[in-house]
């Protein structure tokens, strides 16, 4: 039997459940149902759409949708040229962004549009691998408790590329699918090709391809069919073409992922990574716990899709005991399809009733967590739903609070541009908003800048080793630094406040927002020395 032998269309009526093999009397709840399992995949993308659009552009942007931002926005030349420094592994992503900005432009709605539309192929992508193991029902099932959960409406509301992820990944898994039941060589070419685009994408979600390999194996081990053997040149032939990209990232990795704590073995760990994985704590105890029972519907077919859930979160937890920590839950989003395929295969077995009233308490599940991960400062709690997400940087009420005031030939500080503490991203959020609010200037200078992140090629910009170099005649000064402090000085670093002290700029006006607070320094007295 085939990974598809099992299809059984539990869509039609069956035999009254009291053994009369009367047929039971169909409703139109039933017809409904029907007529949705004709095109399992087209309802999911549908509500997936819905909820990746619901209140898109409530959460500001946060620092990894900035970083997106900066090198979509920049001409080719400088793209690449960033790209080589840092960023590479997720080229792929900015060159799409790049084509997407160009014809719709970099409002938050319109970037975050494009990874909306890559969750909702992903749901159909999960809805036909599930009717492909288990028939039409379960498929549709699938593709509904994907779309319900938190993390797929949270990533498809990010100006990141874990929603490509999620789609390149789900459809390798429906493309292996298609080679192993019906070998030929344009289909494991296909397989083999969207590998390759994974890797370029993103490096850590080739880890999927141990989860493949696993259910391939169990494929193989079951029927004896050695044309399943493709696999293994199909796999490598997709990894050998990222070879490139795993040299680059592995120098850039460094300064990526060195952040990145490296996974113990205690259970901690694991429970925290399901519940960020699914964005709900709720959410991740309920579907692991329908997974199980898919065993008992088929087994097979069950034990496949386990293997493309489990094995790639163990391979990163592997290769991240190494120099380098990749186990994070959002670089392993796409493993999030395969445990809705498993609820899907579990839930088909029941009555249609029972099965729409489970997939109606995983939607309740959800519901709260929805909600929060579109929070206006939700993007910021990158580890939900552990730790805290009062905390973020309002960049945007920054931005308000200097547009409402901001006079031609104005300049700025942002504390951590050119230094250690750049990762903050006050600059790029506040110039971001800035954009928004005054299209049309005046914009401040930025000052004690040599360079931009264009001119640089890099991601921050770079300070001027001598402040007094980079320091025109403004008169007014804005500094936006981080916390609620009461200096202005202090966002600084000590040759800057020391110069602009000297120059006779004192604290003129101070207003508070989230994470970050904003001053105004007015020249009072001529320049000293």
């Amino acid at each position: 039997m085939t990974l598809t032998g099992y299809t059984q269309d539990r869509g039609t009526s069956r035999p009254d459940q009291n053994g009369t093999g009367i047929p039971a009397r169909r409703t139109a709840f039933d017809d409904l149902a029907d007529r949705a399992a004709r095109l399992p995949w087209l309802w999911p993308a549908l509500l997936t759409l819905a909820l990746g659009l619901y209140q898109m552009g409530r959460p500001e942007l946060w620092r990894d949708e900035l970083a997106s931002w900066s090198f979509a926005t920049r001409p080719l030349p400088s793209l690449f040229a960033a790209a080589r420094k840092s960023g590479a592994t997720q080229l792929a992503y900015y060159l799409a962004l790049h084509v997407w900005i160009s014809a719709f432009g970099d409002s938050a709605d319109a970037m975050r549009t494009l990874s909306v539309l890559a969750m909702a192929a992903s749901a159909a992508c999960v809805a036909l691998v599930g009717r492909a193991l288990a028939g039409a029902r379960a498929g549709l099932i699938a593709g509904l408790v994907f779309a319900l959960v938190p993390s797929v409406s949270r990533f498809a509301q990010e100006v990141r590329f874990y929603a490509f992820e999620v789609l390149i990944a789900t459809l390798a898994v429906l493309l292996l699918l298609r080679a192993l039941n019906r070998p030929s060589v344009w289909r494991w070419a296909a397989y083999a090709a969207c590998l390759t685009l994974l890797g370029y994408v993103d490096l850590v979600a080739l880890s999927v391809v141990a989860g493949h390999a696993a259910g391939t194996a169990l494929y193989w081990w079951r029927d004896r069919d050695n044309r399943a053997l493709w696999f293994i040149p199909a796999a490598a032939a997709g990894v050998v073409c990222c070879l490139p990209l795993v040299v680059v990232g592995s120098i850039q990795a460094g300064g990526q992922v060195e952040w990145v704590a490296r996974p113990g073995m205690d259970l901690a760990v694991f429970s925290g990574f399901a519940r960020n994985l699914f964005y709900s704590t709720s959410v991740a105890a309920a579907l692991i716990l329908i997974a199980v029972f898919a065993w008992a519907v088929a087994w097979q077919e069950a034990a496949f899709m386990t293997a493309i859930a489990v094995v790639p979160v163990a391979a990163a937890w592997l290769v991240s005991q190494g120099p380098y920590s990749f186990f994070l839950a959002r670089y392993l989003l796409f493993t999030v399809g395969a445990w809705a395929v498993l609820a899907g295969i579990a839930l088909s077995g029941l009555d249609l009733r029972l099965a729409a009233a489970c997939v109606c308490v995983v939607a309740i599940f959800s519901a709260g967590d929805q909600q929060v991960v579109r929070q206006p400062g939700a993007h910021n709690w990158a580890g939900y739903p552990a730790g805290t997400g009062g905390l973020y940087y309002g960049y945007a009420q920054a931005a308000d609070v200097i547009a409402s005031q901001v006079r031609a030939g104005d300049a700025a500080v942002y504390q951590g541009d050119g230094n250690a503490a750049a990762w903050m991203m006050i600059g790029y959020g506040v110039q971001y908003y800035l954009g928004r609010d005054l299209p049309h200037g005046p914009s401040p200078r930025e000052l004690f800048i040599a360079q931009t992140p264009v001119q640089a090629g890099v991601l921050y910009p770079r300070a001027c080793k001598q402040p007094a170099a980079c320091l025109g005649h403004e008169s007014r000064i804005w500094v936006v630094g981080y916390g609620r402090g009461t200096s202005p000085f202090q966002g600084m670093t000590p040759g800057q406040a020391a110069l602009l002290q000297a120059r006779g700029y004192q604290l003129s006006y101070l207003k508070h927002v989230p994470g970050l607070t904003v001053y105004l320094l007015v020249q009072q007295s001529a320049p000293t020395g």
